[in-house]
């Protein structure tokens, strides 16, 4: 009977230290409820992307065959890849923490208004949010929606960019450099031209190197901007254009006209706009050039060669000035130290 009421009194006496420990311990803080940023729903069936940051704004549309356009650049294909694509995926996997704050002075230090993203879908329906500054927890960005008085708590860190000329895919070509069977260069002063003797080789002779700079220079062609084909900048750069044909082993050809606008002072790079046309006629790059005239990195035209005799010139560099004597010597005799006396 002892023993028995012993290990009662032990199993009490446990039971009270657990109720102790557990009602000195502080309760623990419930997780926040998380839902999407974005109905997935919407986000699938969107159509439109609109975006607006750093005082520009860009419209991307999905049309015909599902292709993607920026409404801004005349109507030229988005860059899918690096633009929409990933601005799409974190607005997918961006949740909603709660509510971050409602008190006005909060709201205005957020960054909120500057930067805005809305999705349209095909029935018309829509997502608005105006993205600000990451919160002080690096959850993510607080986000307001449209027609809200309070910000939220997300996990979106997406990045947002409003200026249009980043959002049109800047690819006209790409190929290989060493893909380039011959190189025609044409200018106002005449033409040069070279060849590989076969696949895997360099261009023979002294020429070699400003051809190969020309071949790698023009087989990736990017632009950096777009512009519409009555652009006065444009026509005046075209005025003495100069032509570069591209013949690659596969048997196409890509024939790129060029064309200069002078820096305003000589240290300023020159403009330099380019039209591709290639021998295929369903390549991109001839339907792009047919809708817009496209501008290209000023670097370029310091690697190819405006003229043929800057195509010398860059060969067979001029030998630098030779050394003026010094301008005290000039027409004096040597001095000649007087022997000593005896």
């Amino acid at each position: 009977m002892r023993t028995k009421n012993l290990l009662i009194a032990t199993l009490v006496l446990g039971l009270a230290a657990l109720a102790v420990l557990k009602l000195g311990r502080p309760e623990a803080q419930s997780a926040p409820a998380k839902s999407p940023l974005v109905d997935p729903a919407l986000l699938a069936a969107a159509v439109k992307v609109e975006v607006r940051a750093n005082g520009k704004s860009a419209t991307v549309e999905k049309g015909a065959g599902d292709v993607w356009t920026v409404k801004e650049k005349l109507g030229l294909p988005a860059d899918v890849e690096n633009r929409l694509a990933p601005l799409l995926r974190s607005l997918q996997k961006a949740e909603n923490l709660g509510v971050l704050t409602s008190n006005a002075k909060r709201l205005e230090r957020l960054g909120l208004g500057e930067t805005v993203v809305t999705l349209t879908a095909a029935d018309g329906r829509s997502w608005s949010a105006e993205i600000g500054r990451t919160t002080d927890d690096g959850s993510g960005s607080a986000v307001r929606l449209k027609g809200a008085p309070e910000a939220l708590r997300t996990t979106f860190t997406g990045y947002v960019e409003g200026d249009p000329t980043s959002w049109f895919d800047p690819l006209l070509h790409n190929k290989a450099p060493e893909e380039v069977k011959s190189l025609t260069l044409t200018a106002a002063d005449g033409s040069v031209s070279g060849a590989r003797p076969a696949k895997g080789q360099p261009f023979p002779g002294k020429e070699s190197g400003v051809l190969e700079s020309i071949a790698g220079s023009l087989s990736n062609l990017r632009a950096t901007d777009a512009l519409s084909k009555d652009d006065a900048a444009v026509k005046k750069a075209f005025e003495k254009p100069a032509t570069v044909k591209l013949e690659y082993f596969d048997g196409t050809t890509l024939t790129i006209t060029l064309g200069r606008v002078p820096g305003a002072t000589p240290a300023d790079q020159p403009k330099l706009f380019v039209r591709a046309k290639h021998s295929d006629p369903k390549h991109p790059a001839n339907a792009l050039s047919a809708k817009a005239e496209f501008s290209m990195s000023g670097w370029l035209a310091e690697q190819i060669p405006a003229t043929v005799a800057d195509f010398r010139k860059a060969v067979e560099p001029p030998p630098p000035p030779a050394e003026a004597p010094p301008q005290g010597d000039v027409g004096l005799p040597k001095f000649t130290p007087p022997a000593p006396q005896k």
